[in-house]
């Protein structure tokens, strides 16, 4: 777990070379760092002060956001309503929504989709369709609403029954808070977070929030002069050197940020 007093030091550090970057860009996962997580998917609007303070950092000249979320890019612009013109990764970087809406997808191999539809059919014989989320590059099996024993019952059948699909696949297993997905390698977030920063002058300052396993990605390949900071209300072994339990602390790092990139 980070050590307070020096956390709070890197933090002072960071926005101290914010304030004088020429060109800064925040990154922010949804589910569980922006959001927290509901039974049902489309209520899971952001905390209270959220949008507001994104709509700010969006008037900044030198800042810009950009969402890297698991969910498909659409759902993500319909749950930031009524803020628009944000960037948007969505299924892990599998699909990019501009900010001027448009929308491109990257095409999957062959012999992953087919393992994909499979794997659907084995859960949908079952009768836990209603369970599945399907989307661009991957396959999620929500159980959050479940008791604990429904919930373990339905992990280990998941597992037995997907993982025989993997082999000669990009595919693999990957567990987030209230579930199972099954997707492909690549891209990750990590992917687009490095392509972002490939896309800004190297001396950017950049930032990337998330809460759960598939942000590690991202906080590996934020670079040595960016941020990454773990979104949660518990601390978990991670790759970023910050840990904000949301809302307060996620709402004083946002204002930060704003007064950093918006000194007017």
């Amino acid at each position: 777990m980070p050590e307070r007093t020096q956390q709070t030091q890197r933090l002072r550090e960071f926005f101290a070379d914010l304030a004088s970057a020429a060109h800064s860009r925040l990154l922010l996962d949804y589910d569980g760092t922006l959001a927290p997580f509901q039974q049902q998917r489309m209520e899971a609007r952001p905390y209270e002060g959220v949008t507001e303070r994104l709509g700010r950092i969006q008037q900044a000249l030198t800042s810009g956001i950009t969402m890297i979320s698991g969910r498909p890019a659409t759902e993500v612009a319909m749950l930031l309503q009524p803020l628009s013109g944000i960037e948007i990764r969505g299924a892990h970087g599998l699909e990019l929504r501009t900010a001027e809406g448009e929308l491109e997808r990257m095409p999957l191999d062959e012999v992953d989709v087919a393992a994909l539809r499979a794997a659907r059919y084995r859960l949908e014989d079952l009768g836990m369709i209603g369970a599945l989320e399907e989307k661009a590059g991957g396959l999620a099996l929500h159980w959050r609403e479940q008791p604990s024993h429904a919930a373990e019952q339905m992990r280990a059948l998941a597992v037995r029954l997907w993982t025989p699909l993997l082999a000669g696949t990009s595919l693999r297993l990957l567990p987030f808070d209230g579930g199972l997905e099954l997707r492909v390698t690549r891209p990750h977030k990590g992917d687009s977070v490095r392509a972002i920063r490939e896309s800004l002058p190297g001396d950017a300052q950049v930032a990337y929030l998330g809460d759960d396993a598939t942000d590690e990605d991202a906080f590996l390949n934020i670079g040595s002069n960016g941020l990454a900071v773990l979104v949660r209300t518990e601390y978990r072994a991670t790759a970023a050197s910050i840990w904000l339990r949301p809302p307060q602390e996620l709402l004083l790092f946002l204002d930060a940020w704003i007064a950093a990139t918006c000194p007017w």
